[in-house]
């Protein structure tokens, strides 16, 4: 059992993506093999942000474990079940993410949605209904941050925000050593709210576009 404050972690998004690496296939594997071109310029521990025809790890942020000259591994994405990874229909492109922007000053993190939906049955028998888990609630987390135009972090979420454009996300805990990677569509409005004797604020709200968050120990 092991548990981490999360005081002093710091957030960051991909502001900087490489040309796609297309992907033409993809193994069903513990530790997914993804077949790509020749001249992919990929290596061990770039982070890529996923584009698949598997809707279970379309916009997946996780990091690459082997190389060849034609392949890369990602040891995190376990494909091998077919019923939810049919054969021959990972195919998609693969993104290097070769910069990323802090969002600071965080003064708050919030997060909405992800609640289990349920439909209702009642047999004649019965005298309390029955939940059948149907679907999960979208999900959206938003950081508060204090209000400073002159950052960097403003024109990358403007920018995202007018083209719906899915950004990767960094957040490194400290305290748990601990590097997650997921990725979302920012909504931003960069005006401020503004009350005496408080500091100003922006908020962001990403629409979480990945299924799953990744999750890496530092070696540090």
């Amino acid at each position: 059992m092991a548990f981490a404050l999360p005081n002093g972690s710091t957030v960051f998004v991909g502001s900087g993506l490489s040309n796609p690496v297309s992907v033409s296939t993809v193994s069903n594997a513990e530790g997914a093999i993804f077949t790509v071109a020749e001249n992919h310029n990929l290596k061990v521990d770039d982070v890529v942000l996923i584009s698949s025809g598997w809707g279970l790890i379309d916009g997946l942020v996780a990091r690459i474990t082997a190389q060849t000259t034609n392949s890369v591994t990602i040891s995190v994405v376990n494909s091998s079940d077919r019923n939810f990874f049919p054969a021959h229909a990972g195919s998609g492109k693969l993104q290097k993410i070769t910069e990323w922007t802090e969002i600071p000053q965080i003064t708050e993190v919030a997060q909405s949605g992800g609640e289990q939906q349920y439909a209702q049955v009642q047999f004649l028998a019965d005298d309390r209904q029955r939940n059948i888990g149907t679907f999960k609630a979208a999900k959206n987390q938003t950081f508060t941050l204090a209000h400073d135009a002159s950052l960097a972090i403003y024109n990358v979420l403007s920018m995202a925000d007018r083209y719906g454009q899915i950004l990767p996300l960094r957040m490194f805990v400290p305290n748990a050593k601990e590097y997650r990677y997921w990725s979302g569509v920012p909504s931003f409005d960069p005006q401020p709210v503004t009350a005496v004797n408080s500091v100003e604020t922006v908020q962001v709200a990403f629409s979480i576009h990945s299924r799953d968050i990744t999750f890496y120990k530092s070696e540090d």
